[in-house]
């Protein structure tokens, strides 16, 4: 049985759409990332140019030159290769990185949602299945009481009041049916629509996997392995290194030029001209109004998504808190559910012996067979809320892909910024390899 539901999670899990967009925004990221390794690389450009040119100066030209037209033609190129440029590249190496994280992250947690929402609709499934089961079972009991009752109005044994009772609580059931069936329609193609397929015939409730022993315990993993709070967390990493690429503006910039060209003509000049050149260039802003506000609010902004972790802490936690308590609550309803199932069966058999023998009314057999079908309904119910709720406790601690031996590999390659800081950038932007070509 669990081998099913494993198989309708992975099937999900490879084929849906909305996880595919994921998967190919976490791609996206990473190739963002590898952008970044042609900032460390020199700038090289062409150029050329064919101008007519008019130059009226009889102190620079010679009198044939002075105050003619000409063409001047220029070629050549400029490469240029930055050397210092206020630690802006590897700022922007390390927000992009950061993004990747929270790509990543994001990708891995709705994978796990979609995991739990393929939990759900599979349970949901094999639910309304065993709830029409126990339906068509209560209708055939009904029936074959209807069937005893007629037998005795015909022998003028009971009134036929008993007759129109038995037949009411027959429709009464096939109306029960009726509804269990679109519910089961409806959780079938919820199922259709998130595994691209409709579910087999043998579904059932899968077992229960294994929980925390405590809710502290629960609390701590959930906080400490959920995506969601991961993702939060890389992005306050990318809001704190957009501060460093904002400062940089306001250090020094410096870059090696060098170039080559040739032309003709130049200046108002007749003949050929070769130039070449190598060397520094320095630019430094010193003065530009507005930097203690912008400074401001950068800090503001990594403010706002270090409350934004906190707040989605605090909702994983509320999920964990939840999911231990409908499971342990709806534990203990089903155990209830079975100890009253067994004594309404019991009671059923003897108000039938008891009728049988006309110490007891047809209307109290209806009414014992009626808490009957509510009390397996019941369990039915609870049984696959207890192991919903223990799913979702897996859901809150993000190893529902674990648990259904799902490759994992893109926790793994998460770049997780926040430990990476001291390496070289180049360190960190070769980890984006293995993720465009997984």
């Amino acid at each position: 049985m669990s081998q099913d539901l494993r198989t309708s999670v992975r099937t999900a899990l490879s084929s849906n759409p909305s996880v595919r967009a994921k998967d190919a925004a976490v791609r996206s990221a990473a190739y963002e990332l590898l952008e970044m390794r042609g900032a460390y690389e020199p700038t090289v450009t062409a150029f050329g140019s064919l101008v007519p040119e008019y130059v009226d100066d009889p102190g620079g030209l010679s009198l044939a030159d002075n105050a003619r037209s000409k063409n001047s033609r220029e070629v050549g190129f400029v490469v240029e290769l930055p050397v210092f440029d206020g630690y802006r590249r590897a700022n922007t190496v390390y927000v992009r990185a950061a993004r990747l994280d929270r790509t990543m992250f994001e990708y891995l947690d709705a994978s796990e949602t979609m995991a739990l929402t393929v939990v759900q609709a599979h349970i949901d499934v094999a639910r309304n299945r065993a709830l029409l089961a126990t339906a068509q079972d209560q209708l055939a009991r009904h029936l074959e009481i209807s069937d005893k009752v007629s037998n005795q109005v015909s022998g003028g044994r009971l009134p036929l009041s008993d007759q129109l009772q038995s037949e009411a609580r027959v429709e009464a059931v096939r109306i029960t049916i009726g509804e269990i069936s679109r519910e089961l329609q409806n959780a079938e193609w919820r199922f259709q629509e998130l595994v691209g397929s409709l579910p087999k015939s043998n579904l059932a409730v899968p077992p229960v996997p294994a929980i925390p022993q405590s809710l502290d315990v629960l609390v701590r993993t959930s906080i400490a392995n959920n995506f969601r709070v991961k993702g939060a967390q890389a992005h306050v990493d990318a809001r704190k290194f957009e501060r460093g690429v904002s400062e940089s503006e306001y250090l020094p910039q410096v870059s090696l030029n060098a170039g080559s060209s040739y032309g003709a003509d130049l200046d108002g000049a007749s003949g050929e001209e070769t130039r070449a050149f190598i060397g520094f260039n320095l630019t430094w802003q010193l003065y530009s109004g507005g930097r203690n506000e912008r400074r401001r609010a950068l800090v503001e902004r990594q403010n706002e998504a270090l409350y934004d972790r906190m707040a989605i802490a605090r909702q994983v936690q509320q999920m964990a808190e939840t999911a231990w308590t409908s499971f342990h609550s709806n534990q203990r309803i089903s155990g209830l559910a079975s100890k009253q199932v067994s004594l309404n069966r019991d009671l059923v058999a003897q108000y039938l012996v008891e009728f049988e023998l006309a110490t007891r009314s047809l209307l109290d057999v209806l009414i014992a067979e009626t808490e009957l079908f509510h009390a397996r309904v019941q369990q039915v119910n609870s049984n696959a809320a207890v192991v919903m709720s223990a799913y979702r406790m897996l859901g809150a601690q993000s190893q529902l892909a674990r648990y259904f031996g799902i490759d994992s590999t893109g926790e793994v390659l998460a770049l997780q910024v926040g430990a990476t800081q001291s390496q070289k950038p180049f360190n960190v932007i070769d980890k984006a390899l293995p993720v465009v070509n997984r």
